[in-house]
C-alpha cells in the first residue's frame, strides 16, 4: 500500500497506482465518507452546506419561473438562506416555519403549512405560479407524508404546491436530495403535442456557457429551440418543456427526472457526459449525430479548444497542476486530460468513487504518481501545501490548500460543456498564470425571476401561522453558539449531524473558519445510523479521529436528528470516556433553540470539565479577568478591541476573552481570576460557577460598550436597542447617563432579570417587533439594519448595530 503521511503532517493519500491494483470493490475508506468524521473546512463546504455555492435544493427548487418556496424546519436548516450576504437575487423568494421542541413530539407544524402558504400568497402583488415546500432530515426522520400536506397547502391557496426534501441523511442513498429535486420539478410538466425540432437540456440549473458548441450542433441536426429551465423566461415557456422531442441529459443526477419525464410524457432522452479530453468530446459527438441521423461537423469548436490548449502549454510547459472537486467538472477525468496534454497532475483532492475508475485505468498508466487525497477525511486538518511543487491550481478547495498559486475557481453557475469548456478554462488558466486575476468561480445569479422581487413587493397580509417569517432569515442555531464557545480552544468538536448543519455553522455562524483552522467535524449520520441509533459507530469514528490529528479535548455537539431519535448525550459521554483518552464534553443543543443557549451549556460544560479545581489566586491573578460571552454572535468585531483598552484602563493586565482568543491554559487557570465579567446573556450562568467554586466576583455588562453609541445629542430621546441584553443594557445605561428620556430594549433572545428592566420586550414573532415599534413612539432605534423592513412605522433616526447571529455582518 503507498498510502503517505508527510513527516510534518498526517494528511492520508493513496497513489492512482495503488488505487487502481486495489480495485473499485477495494476503495480505501479515507477516501469515502462513511467510515470516518467529515472535517469542515473552506474546502469542504460545498459537500457540507451546497447551497453555500452553488445550487443546493433551495436554489433549485426556485428554478421554476415565478417560484417561491416555503422552508419548513428547525430555524438552524434556514440559516445558510440569507437573501442579503449569500443569495442575492433571492429577496422575497425564501419564505420560513420555524419548528419548536412540540413540533417534533406532536407533528402540529403540519397544520400550519396551508396558513403559511396562504399568507405568502396574500402577501405577494403578483401570486407566485408555484410554491414549493422544502423540508428537512426532521420530517425525514417523522415520516411525514409531503405529497399529502401539499395537497391541502394547495387547496387552500389556491397555486400549485410541490414538495423538495433537503435530507442530508439521504445524500449517498438511493435518491439524493438533489436527485429528487429535479424530479419535483419537472413533475409540473403535462403531456403536450411533440415538436420535432424541440430539445430539453436537463441536468443543471443554470444556463450552458454562450462559448459551448451544443446549441450550434444541435441545430446542424435541425434541432433549432432549445429549452433549458433556466432560460424560461415564464411559465408558460416552462410548461413548453413538454413538448421536447426528446432530451439530453447532462448530469447524472437528472437521469431519474428524465426516465419520469420518458414514461409520463413520451419524451426519450440521450445522455452526455462533460469532458475535457478533446477527442473524447468529438468521440461522444459523433455518436450523438449518429443518434440524431446527422453527421456533425465540429471541427471550428475543436480546432479553437486544442488552440487554447496549446497557447497555453506553449508558455507554460512545466506546469504543476493540483485538481480539485469543488468544480465545474469530474476531477479523475480533468486531472486525465491534463496529463494527456503533457502536463503534470501532483495532487487531486476529491473522494472516490467506483464509477471514476474508468480514468483511474488511465492515470495509472501515464501519471501513476500522482496522488488522491479526501477533502473529507480528517486528517486533512493536518495538510501543509508548502513544499509541494505545485503551480497551478483548479477548484476552490486546491485553490485553498495552496494560497499564493495562481489557479482558477472554475465553479460559476454557468455551466461550461464540449470543447467551448476546454477553451474557457486554457483561456482562465492562461489569464491567472499571467496575473490577470480569476474570474471562473464568480457566481452569476441566475434564474431570479425579477418579476417576484421588485422592491416592496411584500404587502400587509391577514392570515399568519405562528413561526411564520417573511422578512427575517433564521438566527443563529444553538449548535452554532456551542461550536463558537469552544472554538480555537484546540479540541475535536463533532457536529452530530448529516452534514448540512455544520455546512451552516461553519460556512455562515463563524467568520474565524476562513482563516483560522479548527478541528470541526461533521459525524457524517446517514438514514440508517439515524433509524437505527448507531452510537457505536459514531464513536468508533471520534476515537479514530483522536488518533490521527489529536486534541486536548473533544465535544458531541447536539442537532435536530439526535434530538428526533432521543440521542441520550449521558450515555454517549459515557462510551467516549472508555474509548478516547481525552476529556469528552457534550451540549445537547437542538437546532430548534437559538445561539445563545448552546453557547451557555457550552461555557458551563467547558469549566465544568476543563477548569482545574486546584487554580490558585496568585499576584498575577489579582491582575487577571475572565471575560464570558465575547463570541462572534455576541459582541461587534468593532468592539472587541475596545472592551480590552477599557479593562486595561480599570489596571486588568490579563484579559481572558472566552471565546475570542483565550487559551485551553486559561480555561484551566480559570479559577485564580480576581474578576469575572458576563459579557452576554449566554455567560451569566458559567460566571455564577465559576463564582460558587473559586470565589470570585462577578460583574455583568460590556465595558467600552458607549462607543457603539451615536455621537448626536441624546437628550429626552426614546430610544430602543436591539440586541443581546447584556450588550443593550450596557448601552442604556450610558444613553440614560447623557440624557435619555428613556431606553426600551428587546430581543429574541434570553433576557435574564440581572439585565433587563421593567417594559423591556421578548421578541418571538415578527409582528411584535412591528406592533412594539407601532406604539413606542420612538425617536431613536438602535439595531441591525435587517430589521429595518419590520419597522415601516419609524420616522425617527435609524443607528445601524449589526448583530452577527442576526444578519451575518460581523462589524
Amino acid at each position: 500500500m503507498e498510502a503517505m503521511n508527510h513527516k510534518e503532517e498526517k494528511a492520508v493519500s493513496y497513489t492512482v497506482r495503488d488505487l487502481w491494483e486495489r480495485g473499485k470493490d477495494h476503495i480505501p475508506s479515507h477516501l469515502t465518507t462513511g467510515s470516518h468524521l467529515i472535517y469542515s473546512s473552506p474546502a469542504t463546504l460545498a459537500f457540507n452546506s451546497p447551497g453555500a455555492e452553488g445550487f443546493g435544493v433551495k436554489r433549485a427548487g426556485l428554478s421554476v419561473p415565478g417560484s417561491v418556496m416555503l422552508i419548513v424546519s428547525p430555524g438552524c436548516c434556514g440559516r445558510n438562506t440569507s437573501s442579503i450576504s449569500t443569495m442575492p437575487g433571492y429577496e422575497n423568494r425564501f419564505f420560513y416555519l420555524l419548528m419548536d421542541e412540540t413540533d417534533l413530539v406532536t407533528g402540529r407544524h403540519l397544520k400550519r403549512i396551508p396558513a403559511a402558504v396562504e399568507a405568502i400568497c396574500q402577501g405577494l402583488y403578483k401570486k407566485p405560479s408555484v410554491v414549493m415546500i422544502c423540508i428537512t432530515c426532521v420530517d425525514a426522520l417523522l415520516g411525514t407524508d409531503m405529497e399529502r400536506v401539499c395537497r391541502k397547502a394547495q387547496e387552500r391557496a389556491g397555486v400549485p404546491v410541490r414538495p423538495c426534501y433537503m435530507y442530508a441523511l439521504t445524500r449517498e442513498g438511493r435518491k439524493p436530495p438533489m436527485v429528487h429535486v429535479r424530479q419535483s420539478l419537472y413533475s409540473m410538466l403535462e403531456k403536450r403535442e411533440k415538436d420535432p425540432r424541440a430539445v430539453n437540456l436537463l441536468g443543471f440549473f443554470a444556463p450552458l456557457d454562450e462559448g459551448s458548441e451544443l446549441p450550434s450542433l444541435l441545430k446542424q441536426a435541425g434541432i433549432w429551440t432549445i429549452r433549458q429551465i433556466s432560460t424560461c423566461p415564464d411559465m408558460e415557456e416552462f410548461m413548453r418543456m413538454s413538448e421536447a422531442n426528446f432530451s439530453l441529459v447532462l448530469n447524472t443526477e437528472a437521469r431519474p427526472a428524465a426516465e419520469d419525464m420518458n414514461r409520463k410524457l413520451g419524451i426519450p432522452y440521450i445522455e452526455l457526459t462533460r469532458l475535457y479530453q478533446i477527442d473524447q468530446i468529438h468521440r461522444q459527438y459523433m455518436a450523438l449525430g449518429s443518434a440524431l441521423g446527422r453527421d456533425l461537423d465540429d471541427s471550428l469548436p475543436m480546432e479553437r479548444a486544442k488552440e487554447a490548449m496549446k497557447k497555453f502549454r506553449e508558455a507554460y510547459p512545466d506546469t504543476v497542476f493540483a485538481v480539485g472537486e469543488a468544480l465545474n467538472a469530474n476531477p479523475f477525468e480533468l486531472a486525465l486530460a491534463l496529463v494527456r496534454y503533457g502536463f503534470q497532475v501532483r495532487e487531486i483532492y476529491a473522494a472516490l468513487a467506483p464509477e471514476y475508475f474508468v480514468y483511474l485505468r488511465h492515470l495509472a498508466v501515464l501519471s501513476p504518481k500522482t496522488r488522491v487525497y479526501s477533502n473529507l477525511d480528517p486528517s486533512m486538518l493536518t495538510y501543509d501545501g508548502q513544499g509541494r511543487g505545485i503551480t497551478m491550481t483548479i477548484g476552490k478547495d486546491a485553490g485553498w490548500y495552496h494560497p499564493g498559486v495562481p489557479g482558477v475557481q472554475w465553479n460559476s453557475d454557468i455551466q461550461p460543456f464540449g470543447f467551448g469548456g476546454v477553451e474557457a478554462l486554457f483561456k482562465a488558466l492562461y489569464a491567472a498564470a499571467e496575473g490577470k486575476g480569476d474570474a471562473s468561480g464568480s457566481l452569476v445569479r441566475v434564474g431570479t425571476h425579477a418579476d417576484l422581487k421588485e422592491a416592496g413587493t411584500l404587502k400587509e397580509t391577514e392570515t399568519t401561522a405562528r413561526g411564520y417569517r417573511r422578512v427575517l432569515t433564521p438566527f443563529a442555531p444553538d449548535q452554532s453558539g456551542a461550536v463558537a464557545a469552544l472554538y480555537g480552544l484546540g479540541g475535536i468538536n463533532v457536529v452530530v449531524d448529516a452534514g448540512g448543519c455544520t455546512g451552516n455553522i461553519c460556512g455562515f455562524d463563524e467568520p474565524r473558519w476562513l482563516t483560522q483552522k479548527a478541528a470541526v467535524f461533521s459525524a457524517g449520520l446517514r438514514d440508517m445510523d439515524a433509524i437505527l441509533g448507531r452510537d457505536d459507530k459514531l464513536i468508533e469514528k471520534l476515537t479514530d479521529a483522536a488518533e490521527r490529528v489529536g486534541g486536548s479535548f473533544a465535544a458531541l455537539i447536539g442537532t435536530p436528528v439526535p434530538a428526533v431519535i432521543g440521542t441520550d448525550f449521558r450515555a454517549l459521554k459515557r462510551m467516549a470516556e472508555k474509548k478516547v483518552s481525552l476529556p469528552i464534553l457534550t451540549v445537547e443543543s437542538t437546532g430548534m433553540q437559538w445561539y445563545d443557549k448552546g453557547a451557555e451549556a457550552a461555557y458551563r460544560e467547558l469549566f465544568l470539565t476543563l477548569a482545574d479545581n486546584n487554580a490558585l489566586r496568585t499576584k498575577e491573578g489579582e491582575k487577571t479577568v475572565n471575560v464570558i460571552g465575547t463570541i462572534p454572535m455576541d459582541i461587534p468585531e468593532g468592539l472587541t478591541e475596545g472592551l480590552r483598552q477599557a479593562l486595561q484602563e480599570r489596571g486588568f493586565e490579563k484579559i481572558r476573552l472566552f471565546g475570542m482568543g483565550a487559551s485551553l491554559e486559561d480555561v484551566k487557570r480559570a479559577g485564580d481570576a480576581a474578576l469575572t465579567i458576563a459579557a452576554s446573556p449566554a455567560a451569566i450562568q458559567a460566571a455564577r460557577d465559576l463564582e460558587k467554586r473559586f470565589g470570585i466576583p462577578v460583574e455583568i455588562g460590556v465595558p467600552g460598550a458607549e462607543r457603539l453609541l451615536p455621537e448626536e445629542d441624546l437628550t429626552g430621546k426614546r430610544i430602543l436597542i436591539l440586541h443581546q441584553a447584556v450588550l443593550a443594557e450596557s448601552l442604556r445605561r450610558k444613553a440614560l447617563v447623557r440624557g435619555a428620556a428613556s431606553v426600551t430594549c428587546a430581543a429574541w433572545f434570553m433576557m435574564p432579570g440581572e439585565c433587563s428592566r421593567e417594559g423591556d420586550v421578548y421578541l418571538k414573532e415578527e409582528e411584535d417587533l412591528t406592533d412594539l415599534v407601532k406604539r413606542g413612539s420612538f425617536d431613536m432605534i438602535l439595531g441591525d439594519a435587517v430589521y429595518r423592513p419590520l419597522c415601516g412605522a419609524f420616522k425617527g433616526s435609524w443607528h445601524d448595530l449589526p448583530h452577527f447571529a442576526v444578519s451575518g455582518r460581523w462589524e
